[in-house]
């Protein structure tokens, strides 16, 4: 059953749209991303206080990547063990700045760095640039570690929606390359199979926040026509082998279409003995990880996510 707060947000969306307000796929890419920054801006006027939050930029393949870097309070001088956030937004919408939040609370509760990464956005780079950066700046942070005050061994990815679908790629590509992989990966409802649909995508298409037009938008945006969808960096979860890909908390919403291709992601990882924390919100919505000022549920699954990743982390 749908909590009374998930309700609440939903029947709040629907009154605003038949009072006129346009949704979001009815706008230009453009104009649709600026308005969803506003909307974030306007939602949380006293973000956490963290140590510090260092702006920055780092090479990439399309030129400099942006990134927030995040120490928690009470952390002292020295390397920390680091979570490399991707956010989410279907590839189209979304930055640092309306994940800062999200952000700051994972860096809090974790006691961990978090690195915050604005890869470049479609449709003005559409795939697989944003993928190209995930991993550009992965690389780039372990092998400058020291310079980010991070420590090497202790590197986890993560992100939500579109960003856990970045995280899931890094790790991929790290181990099919014969790299050293993130010792942690932080999956918040991924995106993990652009192949088929579903039947969470066909049961939660209409009504519930990420609705089946919505993700044709960006998808028009992200992918262009005639590309493979059976490509790894799209579709992860055909993956032959998830042997050696690093450790894992995996997230998923019951009325989220995207919950099925979740479960299944961390289904694939367990059963190739990778230790795996599986959890499940059953009564909310895609999206409640970030939308803590309406979905409390959210706030309770930050501090589960952090926890995860703190005690794998030993901290």
């Amino acid at each position: 059953m749908l909590d009374q707060e998930a309700r609440a947000l939903l029947d709040l969306m629907d009154q605003a749209n038949k009072a006129g307000r346009p949704k979001l796929e009815s706008l230009p890419h453009a104009v649709g991303r600026a308005a969803v920054d506003k909307m974030s801006e306007d939602s949380e006027a006293d973000p956490p206080e963290v140590a510090a939050a260092i702006d920055g930029t780092l090479p990439g393949p399309g030129g400099a990547i942006r990134f927030r870097r995040y120490r928690p309070l009470g952390s002292t001088a020295g390397l920390l063990p680091t979570l490399i956030y991707y956010h989410g937004g279907g590839f189209v919408i979304g930055n640092i700045e309306t994940h800062d939040s999200t952000c700051r609370r994972l860096a809090n509760k974790s006691r961990c760095q978090v690195i915050s990464i604005d890869y470049r956005l479609s449709p003005e780079h559409p795939f697989p640039a944003p993928l190209d950066d995930g991993i550009a700046a992965f690389r780039h942070i372990r092998d400058k570690a020291a310079s980010f005050e991070v420590d090497r061994e202790r590197i986890a990815v993560g992100g939500d929606s579109a960003g856990g679908a970045v995280a899931a790629v890094v790790c991929q590509a790290c181990r099919d390359a014969g790299e050293q992989v993130p010792a942690f990966q932080m999956l918040i409802y991924p995106a993990t199979d652009s192949s088929k649909q579903s039947a969470s995508r066909a049961a939660f298409a209409e009504g519930y926040f990420l609705s089946g037009s919505l993700m044709e938008w960006f998808w028009k945006a992200y992918v262009p026509a005639n590309t493979d969808l059976s490509d790894l960096r799209l579709s992860p979860l055909l993956a032959k082998d998830f042997k050696g890909l690093p450790p894992a908390f995996v997230l998923t919403a019951g009325f989220d279409p995207l919950r099925d291709e979740g479960r299944a992601y961390a289904d694939r990882l367990i059963d190739a003995g990778v230790k795996t924390t599986y959890v499940n919100y059953p009564g909310t919505i895609h999206g409640f990880f970030s939308l803590t000022r309406f979905l409390k549920q959210g706030l309770k699954a930050n501090d589960e996510a952090a926890a995860v990743m703190a005690a794998h982390f030993g901290v």
